[in-house]
């Protein structure tokens, strides 16, 4: 199988870093471009706001210029040390719907996700994103796992 191009979602979630590690490496090996990409849900109620790592709070009430901006704080620093060409896209809406939508537009080869993430009921299983995605990606898809803490 040949890959050239690997989406990989995030939601600033340890799990999802883990899936950006992963990520990173199988491009980095596949001379593959990888994107980015987080989904911000549209906010009900600021009071269903996580603590997401990561982001500022004027990013976790939905502005995605400074999401993106956040993002590029995170995750460009550790891809400065490979080849990968890394693009950072941020969209607004339903998470797996967009993420399906890009996958469908860009041609992706491969999506990475993790199994767990933070949602606005705080820390939930990532199931049902991933789950979505597998059923639906019309690409090979990567679930990370959690590490194991001791």
């Amino acid at each position: 199988m040949e890959i050239k191009k690997i989406v990989c979602c995030t939601d600033f979630s340890d799990s999802s870093m883990n899936a950006f590690n992963h990520a990173l490496a199988i491009a980095d090996r596949n001379k593959a471009d990888l994107d980015l990409i987080h989904v911000q849900e549209h906010i009900v109620s600021p009071l269903t706001i996580p603590d997401h790592r990561g982001l500022s709070s004027e990013a976790i009430l939905g502005n995605l210029d400074q999401i993106k901006r956040d993002m590029e704080k995170t995750y460009l620093k550790k891809a400065n040390d490979s080849e990968v060409n890394l693009s950072i896209v941020v969209k607004k809406g339903h998470v797996s719907s967009e993420i399906l939508k890009h996958l469908k537009n860009t041609d992706a080869d491969l999506v990475i996700v993790g199994s767990r993430g933070i949602s606005g009921m705080g820390l939930v299983n990532f199931g049902s994103v991933s789950r979505r995605i597998a059923q639906k990606s019309p690409c090979n898809v990567f679930v990370t796992r959690r590490k194991k803490t001791d």
